[in-house]
């Protein structure tokens, strides 16, 4: 038995030349996309198709014949990371994993250039609400999957958190950064900013926060905003600035 790292690019194959009648995808993941790939035995016969943790032994009929196998992102959403064990015979584990798969699933994200942090200001106007905005646009086919966001004001006010179905004033992705630094933006989300004489949107929280005092808001389980969706802040007080910086990953929907 042999364990062998892999890294499957999106629609990439790989040639393994091991003889192996047992093949167990150990672990895996691809920033929230789909991690399934095909193993096919160069010479013929069964193609099988794993997730992270399943495992297949060829037919007693067909033993011998996995001398080359070909794995393939089989649905090319996304770089997939991650070990796979192949040989001859079996093998189990029964250990329950839980923290580092999160933390490896953080890191291949980042690897996979899918996730992404953003900032974005409101200036202070007389008579106006400042509304920010993460907006994930209705064609998108991403959820957008929020994990953090810090908000500061230069006045002593509170932030209400909040949602909406519509998009809200001027949208850019000029301030967005993948957090694989030196890639280009790629994703489907855009920072918004807007004034408006009333609220926006319907509140689901408030983050306190007192002069230039940075608030963080970091649920215990992350937000997902679906396409046609967006994810509100403002403060309570009109004539007020207010700057948020959020994190995201995309995810397929």
């Amino acid at each position: 038995m042999q364990v062998y790292d892999i890294a499957l690019k999106a629609g990439e194959s790989r040639q393994i030349h091991v003889l192996a009648d047992y093949i167990y995808f150990l672990n895996g993941s691809a920033g929230g996309a789909d991690t399934t790939i095909e193993f096919r035995p160069n010479s013929g016969g069964e193609t099988v198709y794993l997730k992270p943790g399943q495992a297949f032994k060829l037919p007693e009929s067909q033993r011998g014949m996995g001398i080359t196998w070909v794995m393939k992102n089989q649905k090319g959403e996304a770089t997939i990371l991650g070990q796979v064990l192949m040989g001859e015979g079996e093998f189990q584990d029964n250990r329950i994993t839980g923290a580092v798969e999160v933390i490896d699933g953080g890191k291949a994200r980042s690897l996979a250039g899918i996730a992404y942090i953003g900032m974005v200001t409101s200036n202070a106007a007389a008579g106006s609400i400042s509304h920010l905005q993460l907006w994930n646009p209705a064609n998108s086919v991403r959820n957008l999957v929020i994990e953090q966001i810090l908000s500061v004001s230069s006045v002593s006010t509170g932030i209400w958190h909040g949602v909406t179905d519509a998009a809200i004033g001027a949208g850019t992705a000029a301030s967005i950064t993948p957090k694989r630094i030196g890639t280009g933006y790629a994703g489907k989300a855009e920072l918004r900013q807007a004034k408006s004489a009333t609220q926006i949107g319907q509140v689901i929280t408030l983050v306190n926060a007192p002069v230039s005092v940075t608030g963080t808001f970091k649920p215990n389980e992350p937000i997902v905003i679906p396409p046609g969706f967006g994810y509100l802040l403002l403060p309570q007080a009109a004539n007020a600035d207010v700057t948020a910086t959020f994190e995201w990953y995309e995810d397929a929907v």
